[in-house]
């Protein structure tokens, strides 16, 4: 009973870990053509390009270069926000990301604006994108037949 117990609790643990990792993973947006790989809970993402820095996550894709998330400002259960900078160092941004509907919305906090190409020019990016989950498509429910 007692070995019981404590495998509950464990399942209830690691069950409820792996909930409150929201904001750990690689989402993408497919209008912009944008992926952001995240986990601000620990820096532990290595950004392609750079070697031998780990940080909490980027931003990168169809962008004005690859948007390091430097720091993490606050962590919460549907919402955080963290400062990003531009690879080259040339803006600086605090971005928010919150859970809507199982997507994360990114919103761009200041002035200084992510950017994504159009026609071979930058382009300033709305103020709010989302992301889906590329670990987790969304399938069709399969069609049940029974027989008569």
């Amino acid at each position: 009973m007692k070995r019981f117990a404590i495998i509950i609790v464990m399942l209830v643990g690691a069950f409820a870990l792996a909930k409150a990792q929201t904001f750990k993973g690689h989402f993408v947006n497919d209008e912009f053509k944008m992926q952001m790989v995240l986990n601000l809970y620990a820096d532990s993402v290595a950004v392609p390009g750079i070697d031998d820095e780990m940080c909490y996550g980027y931003i990168n894709g169809n962008t004005n270069g690859t948007w390091v998330i430097l720091k993490v400002i606050s962590v919460e259960k549907d919402k955080a926000v963290f400062r990003a900078s531009c690879d080259n160092g040339s803006d600086s941004q605090n971005v928010e990301l919150t859970v809507v509907d199982g997507k994360l919305v990114m919103k761009q906090l200041k002035d200084a604006y992510i950017k994504t190409v159009a026609n071979r020019k930058y382009v300033k990016l709305p103020k709010t994108v989302e992301f889906h989950d590329l670990a987790l498509p969304k399938l069709p429910a399969p069609k049940i037949v029974l027989p008569e």
